[in-house]
């Protein structure tokens, strides 16, 4: 007699539920998801215990017609697709009918439901998976789902599950991001009787980043509307002032879906390059729009995973719209857009990013296309009349622009202006954009000094250093790059700082060696805190700044520029 045998129904719902159901958030999410789908525009989640013991979900949406009730409880029971073709037209939140199966199988479930068609609602009860009642009565429209007991025939999996005030967390976790994607629909969210989160849906982002962040969060967030290539981008990025170590206000949705997706991590990490800190991950809530075709949502129950069928194309398209709001502010006042911005953005994406390169090549292959100098500047500088008010610390320009004080970072200013010459003659391989010296300088290099030289010196001479080997630990400088040094400059002094920056940041999140050479050169050469600038280099220095695409922060991502107004408010570019 062989050993394989057919499972019984309860056997394999409880397996499925295992996928599908690891946590009381799990059946939060299947449930609201559901209710969404039905049309509802507000939401009641009622929670005790963690969502162990009780999980309300109340909706106004469209019920569930008499006929469909029973079998809703089936495995792979769903009204939103009849055949797999269908996944490429779907945009609801569910459609492998395995939620309500794989919730009843593990719990006690009660359903109430009415469409607005009945005069009447139905009540059905079920426990571990088998219809126990079913009857007619008085109810409002939509639906209600009480689940009693989740794993109560499950001890294994409910000893896995935390402390209450952790489940419900990850409950309340799930039920704002939720509520941030879908703007029309009101949530309320109750723990304990205790309403805990309540959001209006009135469409407006702005209203729940308020309720769950604060003002000063909210003060500091840009928008994001950026299409292209039938890819639809919007939501709301942050500045510096409120990027942070980890990834925790990272939020992404497709198509209102709140997804995982490294393709896209990763693109958002090299839009905000030269942005924010470095080891710091910039603040973004998103959502992609986009055809269902463009993607696939069915690789795990929890449809948090997704894959695209053209990774490159929506992560080209996500990195723009990122970049693209960054440079989309106003400086020193001015808020007059660039209609090249477009170009820079673009130019960036090709010269910053290496990720589909790395993963088809291996390496980065480094074309130097033509980086035209309009690309760096705006058609038109912006125009700012502002008062010098002084310099505080040697170190912050003072000045005062419509009754409003900007400190502008002297060190951070001068770097961004330096950076974008730099990189301008490297990606045109200028070879000419050396300053000769009069007197050689020879430096002796210690022996991982020597071999980073050996390994980029194709990169250091176009940057604009002339230099040539001078026996075997020294090197001798016969020009530096063609761009402004204070006169006390020390060369030897900032090569060898060059070498150590590059040297021991290897692991740098800067992942191109070329941006961040360029980078340490332009943070190396520039005007530091505490050295004295006359009113001429300051106007010197405002006045290209105002020429710039990209003015607002260092190549590092220090702000350049922090605006304080007369009601007290601080806004850093």
């Amino acid at each position: 007699m062989g050993n394989i045998v057919l499972l019984d129904d309860l056997t394999i719902n409880q397996i499925a539920a295992g996928e599908v159901i690891e946590r009381p958030a799990n059946v939060v999410k299947e449930l609201v998801e559901n209710s969404i789908d039905a049309g509802a525009t507000a939401i009641t989640i009622e929670i005790k215990d963690g969502g162990k013991s009780f999980i309300k979900i109340i909706d106004n949406g469209k019920g569930i017609e008499p006929d469909d009730i029973a079998i809703s409880l089936e495995r792979h029971a769903t009204s939103k697709i009849r055949k797999v073709e269908d996944l490429e037209q779907t945009y609801t939140m569910g459609f492998r009918g395995e939620a309500l199966a794989s919730i009843s199988a593990i719990s006690n479930l009660t359903m109430i439901t009415k469409t607005k068609e009945q005069d009447s609602g139905i009540k059905l009860m079920a426990s571990g998976g088998n219809i126990i009642s079913y009857e007619e009565i008085a109810c409002q429209n939509g639906t209600t789902i009480l689940v009693e007991n989740l794993f109560f025939n499950t001890p294994v999996r409910y000893k896995f599950l935390k402390q209450d005030f952790t489940e419900f967390k990850y409950i309340k976790d799930w039920v704002q991001k939720t509520a941030m994607a879908n703007l029309n629909v009101s949530f309320k969210l109750i723990n304990e009787g205790k309403i805990v989160f309540k959001s209006n849906g009135n469409g407006k982002l702005d209203d729940i980043i308020y309720l769950l962040y604060g003002k000063n969060i909210q003060s500091n967030l840009f928008d994001v509307d950026y299409e292209e290539s039938n890819i639809k981008v919007t939501g709301k990025i942050g500045n510096s002032y409120v990027a942070e170590k980890t990834r925790k206000n990272q939020i992404l949705f497709l198509n209102k879906r709140n997804i995982k997706n490294l393709v896209l991590m990763n693109s958002g990490d090299q839009a905000f390059v030269g942005s924010i800190g470095i080891g710091k991950y910039g603040f973004y809530i998103l959502n992609l729009e986009m055809p269902a075709s463009f993607y696939d949502v069915n690789v795990h129950p929890t449809k948090m995973e997704v894959r695209f069928k053209d990774e490159e194309l929506v992560y080209q398209v996500l990195y723009k719209a990122i970049k693209g709001a960054i440079l989309n502010k106003s400086f020193l006042g001015n808020e007059e857009t660039s209609s090249k911005q477009e170009n820079y953005v673009s130019d960036e994406y090709k010269f910053t990013t290496d990720y589909f390169e790395n993963k088809k090549l291996g390496t980065k292959i480094v074309e130097n296309e033509k980086y035209s100098n309009e690309l760096i500047k705006r058609e038109n500088k912006r125009n700012v009349d502002y008062k010098f008010i002084g310099i505080s610390f040697k170190t912050y320009i003072i000045v005062e622009i419509d009754n409003e004080i900007h400190l502008i970072d002297q060190h951070a200013a001068h770097e961004r202006l330096l950076y974008e010459q730099i990189k301008n003659n490297y990606k045109n391989n200028i070879h000419s954009n050396s300053q000769m010296l009069l007197l050689p300088e020879v430096i002796d290099l210690q022996h991982n000094e020597m071999d980073f030289v050996r390994n980029n010196l194709d990169l250091i001479k176009k940057i604009g250093y002339d230099i040539e080997f001078f026996g075997d630990n020294s090197i001798k400088i016969n020009g530096t790059p063609d761009i402004e040094y204070r006169s006390k400059t020390n060369i030897k002094n900032m090569f060898l700082d060059i070498l150590d920056e590059m040297i021991t940041n290897s692991k740098s999140p800067i992942k191109d060696i070329e941006e961040r050479f360029i980078a340490t050169v332009a943070c190396k050469a520039a005007v530091k805190a505490g050295m004295d600038l006359t009113k001429q280099e300051v106007d010197y220095l405002i006045q290209n700044l105002l020429t710039l695409q990209n003015p607002y922060t260092c190549p590092h991502g220090r702000p350049t520029t922090v605006k304080f107004a007369k009601n007290g408010d601080i806004t850093i570019q």
